[in-house]
Order: structure tokens, then C-alpha cells, then sequence
């Protein structure tokens, strides 16, 4: 009696977990693509408030102007710039931030060709629906542990949670991504303002990086959605068997959830990549 009350509960748990899955699956990459429609809708203050970031950034520009070109009175123990070199620096980031959000879209536009690419690879696999998970797992479960058991059940509903879990939290990692580049975009004259005095050019330096690392991931966001979705195709499909004869239920669920958490903590990944890189390149210069 107890069983088959438990069995009921972990097959309405199972349903919802799926429901759930199958209601947000697709929603994100047709939507949260390189241009900024849902940033600008979703959040039309920072559209409106814009035009204060630009004027905030030429006076940051101003003030860092006036303070190297003063530094020039105390001669050579201050270090200061060649003024004629400050003025004509000043004077383009100066012109920069008035054209920041275009600057900007050039390189959406230039992240949108492999994002688009990526979308329009076809892939039969990812016709599917997660509603059809719970059997799968149950058909694969068999081969191991009688799925009638309690501890068959307690197995199936842990691996489907994690699963969906999971996968909850790459959507919002997606989302975060996509937000992320927003907000590079709509600050973008602040970091302008940081560009045209040597003391404060690598503040600008490290935007640009940011920003080529937040436009890559936004690309990746692609990649890694729809790779997993044509995992769990295959999966419905084959039961995680290779086509070597070997593989099981085990190996794709721990490789599907080692792909999820991959996806989640790829920025960091890049982070580090580009810090290794960058104090590489310093060891060269130096």
C-alpha cells in the first residue's frame, strides 16, 4: 500500500518537474538573441537614462583631462603625458561616447552571424518533449533496480530533479548573460570616458575584454542549449546506448549533468583563460 502511494507521488512529481521543463524549453534563444529588444522593453529606464550616462562620461573625461594636463606643471617627477597626446586622445573618446550604443551594435552584429548559424543547424534529435523523460528513465532503470521498489523510485525522482535542476539554472545563467550585455551596452560611455589618459586606459582595456568575453558567451548560450537538447533526443531515443555497444542509463545522466554545470560555469572558465593570456602577454612585453 505504502508502495504504491509512493510510486503515485514520485509519478506526479515526475510529471510537474517535466511539465515545467518542456513549458520554458525554447523560450530563451529565439527571444535573448544578439539585439536588444527585450532589454529595451523589459527595462525601458535604461533607454531613457541613457543620455546621463553620456554626460556623465564626458565629464569623467573632462575632469581626467584637466587633472593629467595640470600634472604637466610639476615637470618630470609627476610623469605627465604629452599634453598635444592628451588633448587629441581626449578629443576622440570624447566623439566615442557620443557614438557608443552604434559602436556597440557593430559588435552585435558582428555576434550575430554565429549565433544565427548555430540556430539554423538542423537537428532531428532535438524533436522532442521532456515529458517523455520519466518512461525513459524508468525503461533504463530496469536493467539495474526494480523500478517498483522504493529505492528505484527514491533513484528516479533524484535523477529527474537533478536533472531539471539543473537545467533551471542554465536558463537563468542564459538569461544573466544576455542581461549582462545589456548593461555593458547602456554603461558603455562610462568606459569611453576611461580611455584617453595612459593612467586609466586599461580600465577601457578590460571593458573591451569584457565585453568580446560576454558577446562570446552570449553566442555559447546557443551551443550549449541546443547540444544539450539533442542529448535528451538521443537519449529518448537510444537510452543512452553508444554505438559502441557500451554505455547506460549512468554514464548519460552524469554526463548530461557534468555538460549542465560546464555550461553554468563557463564564464569563469573564460575568465581564467583570458587572465593566463593577458599575464602571458605582459611576460612577453616585459
Amino acid at each position: 500500500m505504502l508502495d504504491w502511494i509512493f510510486e503515485g507521488i514520485v509519478k506526479w512529481i515526475s510529471s510537474i518537474v517535466s511539465q515545467l521543463m518542456d513549458a520554458v524549453s525554447g523560450l530563451f534563444l529565439n527571444t535573448l538573441n544578439t539585439d536588444l529588444t527585450a532589454m529595451e522593453e523589459y527595462f525601458p529606464f535604461v533607454t531613457k537614462a541613457f543620455d546621463v550616462m553620456q554626460y556623465m562620461a564626458w565629464a569623467i573625461l573632462f575632469l581626467i583631462t584637466v587633472w593629467q594636463l595640470f600634472r604637466v606643471f610639476g615637470g618630470p617627477i609627476t610623469e605627465a603625458e604629452n599634453p598635444l597626446t592628451l588633448l587629441a586622445r581626449s578629443s576622440l573618446f570624447a566623439l566615442l561616447i557620443g557614438y557608443a550604443k552604434p559602436i556597440f551594435l557593430i559588435a552585435l552584429d558582428i555576434a550575430r552571424a554565429p549565433y544565427t548559424a548555430l540556430m539554423d543547424v538542423a537537428m532531428t534529435s532535438e524533436d522532442f518533449t521532456f515529458a517523455g523523460i520519466e518512461q525513459s528513465l524508468s525503461n533504463g532503470l530496469t536493467t539495474f533496480i526494480a523500478i517498483t521498489s522504493v529505492v528505484g523510485l527514491l533513484l528516479l525522482i533524484i535523477l529527474e530533479i537533478s536533472l531539471g535542476w539543473n537545467y533551471f539554472k542554465l536558463l537563468l545563467e542564459t538569461v544573466e548573460r544576455y542581461i549582462v550585455v545589456g548593461v555593458l551596452c547602456y554603461t558603455s560611455p562610462l568606459a569611453y570616458a576611461m580611455g584617453a589618459s595612459k593612467s586609466t586606459v586599461n580600465v577601457f582595456k578590460a571593458w573591451c575584454r569584457m565585453v568580446g568575453s560576454q558577446l562570446l558567451l552570449l553566442v555559447l548560450n546557443v551551443w550549449f542549449l541546443r547540444a544539450f537538447n539533442s542529448s535528451m533526443g538521443q537519449f529518448m531515443g537510444n537510452g543512452g546506448a553508444l554505438s559502441t555497444g557500451g554505455g547506460s542509463i549512468f554514464l548519460w545522466m552524469f554526463c548530461a549533468l557534468a555538460f549542465l554545470k560546464t555550461a553554468q560555469k563557463f564564464d569563469s572558465y573564460v575568465y581564467i583563460t583570458l587572465c593566463i593570456l593577458i599575464f602571458k602577454l605582459y611576460l612577453f612585453e616585459v
